[in-house]
């Protein structure tokens, strides 16, 4: 899959930052996990007030933005998030071109700034997307930074990059991301535990579902319709047609390594979350009409070491009909192995794997954030604690993911058969 970073400096941008500045800095500079990012916030002390107190609300407020020695002026932001909204760390959407059309800030139209309110390391998230990265599936970009808002300090934030068309072009190409012709994007939208049940020929239920991030002044039979035909199909395929009829919608064998990722990284809220669906974006390709699953918001992973690796499978009837095909059970489990390979791979100088490396390096670089965290939501022994158990499930996930692969041809071993993994 070939990734394209594009650099488009608008002419507010540009009056904006020195012309040295202007000149080098790019997408990769601003999503750059190395450093500690610093983004800073200039708005109407009236108007942080009111997007505060009302936090739930979807209302834009005028901002100038700076990164970097780089300004640009009348952005939109607003609040953002589902349960982790709130008025005293609010999660925050930033519109580049919300006020000036075209306007843009390294090629970016938008981006998030993610409080992480339900995450006290701050790296679940930023870690797993890494990880979907190196399994070769397409991710957001993300790391962490200081926010300030006029000048005082307001928390440890994570950047993350918005699925949009601006990402479909980088990660899918330009044809994709076309506004007249590329792909359709859409996003869930949870609203009740939806578990791919076929919902009827009526496409208001999955308009309902699904939000278009691009394309979406179509039709709704051109937006919808696919989905309704692709669920309906993986509802009602016979089993020996099921892999044949289902493929002519999704790369399954792609599917699977998605939740391969989700699977041993512990992803409790996600395509087999406790709720069910969660924490994804579809993308239907323009040429070939396949969809593919896009991760997002995984701040609820590397939740236990001793996971069985299908757990919950059974809720979910496109995972639990694929598994069902050899093919693709046998897919699923070169991708655990996969995942195992990069998580436990050494670095020259360091026998340890790189998901425990990756873990500390990055929760080492966003502590002094955190400690400065004015409104951190937990104390910064909850932090230190949870870093421990974050290694913990590095240094153990793997061994227990082997006990339990081998658990899966046993069909008479409980469940449970490898908990004494973890306690050793």
């Amino acid at each position: 899959m070939a990734y394209r970073f594009g650099l488009c400096l608008t002419f507010a941008f540009v009056l904006s930052a020195g012309p040295a500045t202007a000149a080098v800095a790019t997408q990769d500079d601003f999503f750059n996990d190395a450093t500690l990012q610093e983004v800073r916030l200039v708005l109407s002390s009236r108007d942080w007030q009111t997007l505060k107190d009302n936090f739930g609300e979807d209302t834009y407020y005028p901002a100038d933005l700076t990164w970097n020695g780089i300004t640009v002026r009348n952005v939109g932001i607003r609040s953002r998030g589902h349960a982790t909204r709130n008025g005293v760390k609010p999660g925050l959407r930033v519109d580049i071109n919300r006020y000036i059309t075209n306007q843009e800030f390294l090629g970016l139209k938008a981006f998030s700034l993610d409080n992480m309110y339900s995450d006290s390391s701050l790296v679940r998230e930023t870690v797993t997307m890494k990880m979907f990265a190196k399994m070769g599936l397409p991710a957001s970009r993300e790391a962490h930074a200081r926010l300030y808002i006029n000048n005082e300090y307001a928390g440890a934030y994570v950047i993350i990059e918005s699925l949009d068309r601006t990402f479909v072009e980088r990660v899918f190409g330009a044809q994709e991301g076309n506004v007249e012709n590329g792909g359709y994007l859409l996003e869930y939208q949870w609203n009740y535990p939806y578990r791919l049940e076929y919902l009827g020929p009526g496409l208001e239920a999955y308009a309902a579902l699904f939000k278009p991030q691009t394309r979406d002044t179509d039709s709704i039979a051109n937006i919808y319709g696919p989905v309704e035909d692709m669920i309906r199909t993986i509802n009602e395929s016979s089993d020996a047609n099921f892999a044949a009829s289902v493929g002519r919608f999704l790369d399954l064998g792609l599917f699977m390594k998605h939740m391969a990722v989700e699977s041993f990284m512990v992803e409790w809220d996600g395509i087999v979350g406790f709720a069910g669906l969660n924490n994804f974006d579809l993308y239907r390709f323009r040429q070939s009409g396949l969809t593919q699953f896009i991760p997002k918001d995984k701040d609820a992973s590397l939740a236990f070491v001793d996971v069985p690796v299908t757990y919950r499978f059974d809720t979910n009837v496109l995972v639990q009909r694929t598994m069902l095909v050899p093919e693709f059970r046998q897919a699923y489990l070169d991708a655990l192995r996969q995942c195992m390979a990069l998580a436990g791979e050494p670095a020259a100088d360091d026998p340890r794997g790189w998901l425990e490396r990756e873990i500390e390096r990055q929760t080492s670089l966003v502590k002094p954030a955190i400690a400065d965290d004015p409104v951190y939501p937990y104390s910064f022994d909850e932090f230190l604690a949870v870093v421990d158990s974050l290694i913990e499930f590095a240094q153990r996930r793997a061994d227990y993911v082997t006990c339990d692969m081998t658990r899966m041809d046993d069909p008479s071993a409980p469940e449970d058969a490898c908990s004494g993994v973890v306690q050793q």
